[in-house]
């Protein structure tokens, strides 16, 4: 299970997909006429022409990156397992219910649930298991493969990408609002704008977002073996007004020249799969912005995507699976 995409780089289809995605409560955390006024009266006259400039830079032959790239997976993934395999996406087609409608059709009495996102966000991994659990109705029991942050065979392949690299690399996460840090860190010390909160080894912070992926920077950046001094972190996707985490990616992108880093290769280990994010907003806008700033070369790492190393690690993901309880 994925985020999803429109059905097509265009007005109509950026529409319908926006106001599912926007108007889900886990997103948009405001009380439901708060929330349907800001959607409908503010953001969907105008955002879906954006929006479908931005997917029309994106699109190819095979449609969207993102639901390519997933339904090789799932491709890849079924030719591993004899039960059967299904991808559903949040917001859009293929849906979710689709597929557990597939699974259950097909006589299953048990799903594994495995969201492609390494770290856990109420708007992201939150929302998908609230969704599943409410279609699937208790028909079915229900295994949650829980966020792989730190999995070898996460991190392994993400390092290894980064062979040879020998520019200044930014690890650019998609960023959150700090009231989502706040509503789903349990220990109330809310990971926000300091680097040294989330470079503890506390256990206190296992659930927060930041410090998971300050954990992952640290684990791609031990296995690869890469000198810190050359390495940055930096959160981007910032929507609205609200105060989100910080340092926000494009601020970044506009300062590293300044600071003598002509060089720079990014890496967004948030993502499973190349998409809007990384493709139109990072190698894009992302390379142009760095670029008129002074920088001198750009280059975006990919996402492990439909490769061999990325059907591994969900098929490693999903057969532990086994060792977690029911939801």
């Amino acid at each position: 299970m994925n985020t999803g995409s429109p059905d097509a780089p265009n007005e109509d289809a950026l529409r319908v997909y926006l106001k599912q995605f926007l108007m889900d409560p886990f997103v948009v955390d405001m009380p439901f006429p708060m929330r349907y006024a800001l959607i409908h009266w503010a953001i969907l006259p105008k955002r879906p022409a954006e929006s479908a400039k931005a997917y029309k830079e994106i699109w190819t032959e095979n449609g969207s990156p993102l639901i390519h790239y997933c339904t090789q997976l799932a491709k890849g993934l079924q030719t591993r397992f004899s039960e059967p395999v299904e991808l559903g996406m949040a917001y859009g087609n293929p849906s979710f219910k689709q597929g557990i409608e597939k699974l259950l059709d097909a006589g299953v009495d048990e799903i594994c649930l495995l969201p492609m996102f390494p770290h856990y966000a109420m708007a992201t991994f939150g929302s998908c298991v609230a969704g599943v659990m409410t279609a699937l109705k208790k028909r079915a029991a229900l295994r949650v493969v829980p966020p792989f942050y730190l999995d070898p065979t996460y991190i392994r392949p993400l390092a290894e990408s980064l062979t040879g690299v020998e520019e200044h690399i930014l690890f650019s996460y998609h960023g959150l609002p700090e009231r989502h840090l706040k509503k789903t860190d349990p220990t109330k010390s809310h990971c926000l704008a300091t680097d040294d909160c989330c470079e503890t080894d506390s256990p206190a912070h296992a659930t927060c977002y930041r410090h998971q992926c300050m954990e992952t920077t640290k684990a791609i950046i031990a296995v690869a073996d890469l000198p810190k001094e050359r390495c940055g972190v930096s959160f981007q996707s910032r929507l609205g007004r609200a105060k989100w985490m910080e340092p926000y990616t494009e601020e970044t992108l506009q300062k590293l020249p300044s600071l003598g880093i002509k060089k720079l290769a990014v890496i967004c280990p948030a993502f499973f799969c190349d998409c809007l994010e990384t493709l139109e907003e990072i190698e894009i806008r992302g390379q142009e912005t760095f670029m008129e700033a002074g920088g001198e070369s750009f280059r975006m790492i990919p996402c492990l995507n439909d490769s061999p190393a990325g059907i591994h690690c969900l098929e490693t993901l999903m057969a532990d699976a086994a060792n977690w309880p029911s939801a």
